[in-house]
């Protein structure tokens, strides 16, 4: 979408045309200075960054679609992380500035620059978008691949540790039923010997305590 609007610049503001990304505005600072350099072979020159607002010159360049005139381009990018605005004013001169009325063929391209612009952004921007995820895609793809050969390898293992204490707990039963009586026999005797100290530790003490 373009609108009429305003551009500031080094306290200047300028009429301008208005037109609306839906990107972060980091993400347009950039393409909008290899737009013109690419496009047009001009380079805007890139003023202090005021927070999310950075303006641009581009003195007395030539630019066929407006005239044959040399232009000074005026634009400043602005926004936030849910969408942007790049305003674009053409000035002959300081007080000679292009608006619809004055300059209404100059004015129709200066609106057709900001759609050619808003074509390359989006091609850039969702090429770039579409290549990054697809490696992040193959990425994932051959990490998931290397995740499910390591889980196979797991599963392997662990078959061969359940064989393991299968085979461990069938020797473990077949040894209690080989000593199982012999197990409750050491322990009655024990119990009987248990048994057998405390008689005789009393006999002992009863033996004493008569007899001195």
């Amino acid at each position: 979408m373009i609108t009429d609007g305003s551009t500031e610049y080094d306290k200047k503001t300028l009429p301008s045309l208005v037109l609306s990304i839906d990107a972060p505005v980091d993400a347009v600072y950039e393409p909008w200075q290899d737009f013109w350099e690419e496009r047009y072979s001009i380079d805007i020159d890139r003023a202090d960054k005021d927070r999310n607002s950075i303006a641009y010159l581009a003195p007395q360049v030539s630019v066929p679609a407006v005239g044959e005139k040399n232009v000074d381009l005026y634009t400043n990018v602005y926004g936030d992380d849910q969408g942007s605005k790049v305003a674009l004013s053409l000035a002959y001169s300081d007080s000679d500035v292009v608006n619809r009325a004055k300059y209404p063929s100059a004015y129709a391209a200066g609106k057709a620059l900001l759609e050619e612009f808003r074509t390359y952004f989006y091609t850039t921007y969702f090429d770039n978008r579409i290549s990054e995820t697809r490696e992040a895609l193959e990425s994932m793809k051959e990490d998931s691949a290397d995740a499910s050969k390591d889980v196979e390898k797991a599963r392997s293992k662990m078959k061969k540790y359940e064989k393991k204490i299968d085979k461990l707990r069938r020797k473990i039963d077949d040894t209690r039923e080989e000593v199982g009586d012999d197990i409750q026999t050491s322990e009655e005797k024990t119990i009987r010997i248990r048994e057998l100290e405390d008689q005789l530790q009393q006999l002992q003490q009863s033996r004493r305590t008569y007899l001195g």
